[in-house]
């Protein structure tokens, strides 16, 4: 996942900077590297990230767990980007059925 640090940086290399991260962002190693970041949340507090986040949601996790901002922060963006990639894959199959339907 592209990564920006704006410390004592200009607008106009800001500006540049991001242009090559949004350039360079592919979603699928975005998804990939989240996934792995949750994993290791899962294995450090012995409990699923779905779980976890149904839980932080409900205001009902553990004390020791209430600090989890970001695994909470993680696991929304996993579920955006992996809607997102599973709607784009879905409008691809629906055009591609279309297409073979059409008569020639």
């Amino acid at each position: 996942m592209p990564r920006i640090n704006a410390t004592h940086m200009s607008s106009e290399e800001f500006r540049q900077q991001l242009m090559e991260a949004i350039l360079s962002a592919n979603p699928v190693d975005d998804l990939l590297e989240l996934w792995a970041e949750l994993r290791a949340f899962e294995e450090k507090y012995g409990m699923s990230s779905e779980d976890f986040y149904r839980a932080y949601m409900a205001g009902t996790l553990p004390d020791e767990l209430q600090h989890c901002v970001k695994w909470a922060a993680t696991y929304h963006m996993f579920t955006r980007i992996k809607r997102r990639i599973e709607a784009a894959l879905m409008q691809v199959a629906v055009m591609v059925t279309e297409e073979q339907d059409e008569p020639v």
